[in-house]
């Protein structure tokens, strides 16, 4: 059966590509804790603060094990502030062959603490299967929508996407998937001084999913899945200037995620069904980002991450249970950046780990990747 794939807003290890992604990622910390580029894709209303900048990523995709590229542009047109941006991911995928849903673009408008975004993801593929010499026809899209505003002294931004997607392989078998994703956040500021800032946030994300396959070839056989899901993380990060060039960011939250997944097989006379629900609790994960300013041209970003989390694991047959397992584990990631700037010009570098134990290749001979992502941004103001 297909599987659909949903890129978890809270529970994902790395943070989606957008905007200064190379920037996000060496510092290691969830970015609604900090300002960024990057909050323009949370909170749409902070179009307005990146105005007249455009961008160029390149970035590591660990799942696909590829490069992917993407860019876009902030500026004003007729007194307004739009930024648009294409071949960014979009947050739901299809396990198909070749219409998987992977990137969109994005259109972004702002008015004043308002903000509004609208995404669009299109897949279609029409050919002959190499196997089966049967017509393979494949098609996705995915549409999504987001509002942000401020309000008295709240960052509250909502988001909803939407894919629905069809494989058919003729006279053989076909698979229609259908998902929804809802998802919210807001932060604020509190205690703010001339040097720390204390930014409380709430994230929310719910989702449901279903996938039907037949199979022509077995007298119509129809399997289904189908997966519901919520998660809900509150935190509380702190921004402290050490020093005018030395900014540590440290964050703590904790997380709730609860998901439903039911396989139901169906035969000519009989349907056989499973169920599973997954329940996983982070207590706490810590957050520690530094970025320190050595030059004006020059600086330099560390990051450490870790979580403690109960994972809890049950799984039935025809509503009677025959397995569970708990346990409790956690996880440690950490991470490094420089940034470069020259003139109009700013280079974003999250340095590969592999790189840093391996030495570049020139030095030892080893092969190690340059950089997980790299973000060029020019400010044309």
């Amino acid at each position: 059966m297909k599987k659909i794939i949903v890129l978890l807003v809270l529970l994902s290890v790395c943070s989606f590509a957008f905007a200064t992604e190379g920037r996000v990622n060496g510092m290691g910390v969830n970015p609604i804790f900090y300002n960024d580029d990057y909050l323009i894709n949370i909170f749409p209303q902070y179009l307005s603060h990146y105005m007249n900048n455009a961008y160029i990523d390149g970035y590591y995709d660990s799942y696909y094990d590829k490069t992917e590229y993407s860019g876009g542009v902030n500026f004003k047109l007729l007194g307004n502030d739009f930024g648009i941006y294409i071949n960014k991911n979009f947050p739901i995928r299809f396990d198909y062959e070749h219409a998987k849903l992977e990137k969109a673009m994005n259109l972004y408008l702002a008015f004043g603490e308002l903000g509004l975004g609208f995404d669009v993801a299109m897949d279609n593929y029409n050919n002959e299967d190499y196997y089966t010499k049967s017509s393979l026809k494949e098609n996705a899209l995915g549409l999504g929508g987001k509002l942000g505003l401020k309000v008295g002294g709240f960052d509250i931004a909502g988001k909803v996407c939407f894919a629905t997607g069809k494989s058919e392989l003729e006279d053989v078998c076909e698979s229609t998937d259908n998902a929804l994703l809802l998802y919210g956040a807001a932060r604020m500021k509190m205690f703010e001084s001339d040097n720390s800032t204390i930014y409380p946030k709430v994230e929310l994300e719910i989702g449901t999913e279903k996938g039907v396959e037949k199979d022509f070839t077995k007298t119509d056989i129809e399997d289904e899945i189908t997966i519901n899901y919520m998660a809900i993380e509150p935190g509380l990060g702190l921004n402290h200037w050490l020093t005018d060039e030395v900014l540590v960011i440290a964050a703590a939250s904790c997380g709730f995620f609860n998901g439903k997944i039911k396989y139901s097989y169906g035969y000519q006379d009989s349907t056989i069904c499973y169920e599973y629900t997954y329940t996983w609790i982070t207590l706490p994960k810590l957050e520690l980002g530094l970025e320190a300013y050595l030059a004006k041209w020059l600086t330099v970003r560390a990051g450490i991450n870790k979580s403690y989390f109960y994972n809890s694991y049950k799984g039935d047959e025809c509503s009677k249970a025959d397995y569970e397992e708990s346990y409790f584990d956690s996880e440690f990631y950490y991470s490094f950046g420089i940034g470069l700037k020259f003139a109009k010009f700013a280079i974003d570098w999250e340095i590969c780990d592999d790189l840093l134990w391996n030495a570049p290749y020139i030095v030892t001979g080893n092969e190690s990747d340059f950089a997980s992502s790299l973000s060029l941004k020019y400010c044309f103001e």
